[in-house]
C-alpha cells in the first residue's frame, strides 16, 4: 500500500528580509523632501506673465541708430515748416533774389561773348536759379547726405534718457544736457519729433519710442509749452 506523502507545515516566526542600502537612501531622501516642503513657500506663475511697468516717475531711456533717408526727411519737414511759418514778404525774397542774380549773370553771359568768362557767368545763372524753394530737396540730398554721414561716423549710436528735468544725450565730448528751459521748440515731423535748441536740433524718431513713451514724451514737451506761455505772460499788476 503506497504511502501518501504528508504536508510538513513550519510553525514558527517568518523574519522579514532586511532592507538594502538603495532603500535605506530613498526613504532618507522622501524624509528630507517632507521636512523641507512644510516649510518651503511655493510662488506659481501666471499663465501669461506681464512684466510690471517702470515707475511713474523713471525716465525715458531709448537708443537710435540713424538713416540717412531719415535723417534727410526731418531736415525737408523742419525747412518746410520755416517756408509755411514764413511772412509774404519773406517768401517773395526767397524768389526774388535768385531769379534776379541768375538774371544779371545771364545778361554778363551774354555781353561777355564766347569764352571762359561766358561759361563763368552761365553756372553763376545756373547756380542761382538753385537756390529758389522749389529745388529744397535737391540741395537737402546734396549737403544733408555728406553732414549725415559724418555726424554717424563720430556717434554712430545715440542714446537719451529724457525726464521732467530735460534730455541728457551722450557724445564723444562728454554729456550734452539740455533743460526744458533751454529747449525752444518740439516740431512734430512725419517720422517723428524734432527738439529745437540754440545750437541745433535734436531728431526722435517715432520708431524708437513705445506708445507709453510717446505720450509721457508729449507729456513732458505740453509742460515745457505750459511753463513758457506762463514764463511770457506778464504778472497783473
Amino acid at each position: 500500500m503506497a504511502t501518501q506523502p504528508q504536508e510538513t507545515v513550519m510553525l514558527g516566526f517568518t523574519h522579514p528580509r532586511p532592507p538594502s542600502r538603495k532603500e535605506v537612501a530613498m526613504q532618507i531622501v522622501q524624509q528630507e523632501a517632507r521636512r523641507f516642503s512644510a516649510t518651503e513657500l511655493t510662488v506659481e506663475l501666471p499663465d501669461d506673465p506681464v512684466a510690471a511697468p517702470p515707475p511713474a516717475d523713471a525716465p525715458l531711456r531709448f537708443e537710435v541708430a540713424y538713416s540717412a533717408g531719415e535723417y534727410r526727411g526731418f531736415v525737408r519737414d523742419h525747412l518746410a515748416f520755416l517756408l509755411r511759418h514764413a511772412s509774404a514778404r519773406e517768401r517773395r525774397s526767397m524768389w526774388m533774389w535768385p531769379v534776379a542774380i541768375a538774371a544779371l549773370a545771364a545778361l554778363l553771359a551774354w555781353f561777355a561773348g564766347p569764352g571762359w568768362l561766358r561759361g563763368l557767368a552761365m553756372a553763376a545763372s545756373a547756380l542761382a536759379l538753385a537756390w529758389v524753394p522749389a529745388l529744397t530737396g535737391f540741395w537737402v540730398a546734396l549737403l544733408a547726405t555728406p553732414v549725415f554721414y559724418m555726424k554717424k561716423r563720430r556717434m554712430p549710436l545715440c542714446v537719451f534718457e529724457i525726464d521732467a528735468a530735460g534730455i541728457v544725450r551722450p557724445t564723444r565730448s562728454g554729456q550734452l544736457v539740455r533743460r526744458w528751459d533751454e529747449v525752444e521748440a518740439v516740431r512734430r515731423c512725419r517720422q517723428g519729433y524734432l527738439v529745437i535748441v540754440e545750437s541745433g536740433a535734436m531728431p526722435i524718431p517715432l520708431r524708437c519710442l513705445t506708445a507709453t513713451q510717446q505720450e509721457r514724451f508729449r507729456a513732458f514737451a505740453l509742460e515745457r509749452g505750459r511753463r513758457k506761455t506762463q514764463a511770457a505772460t506778464p504778472a497783473p499788476a
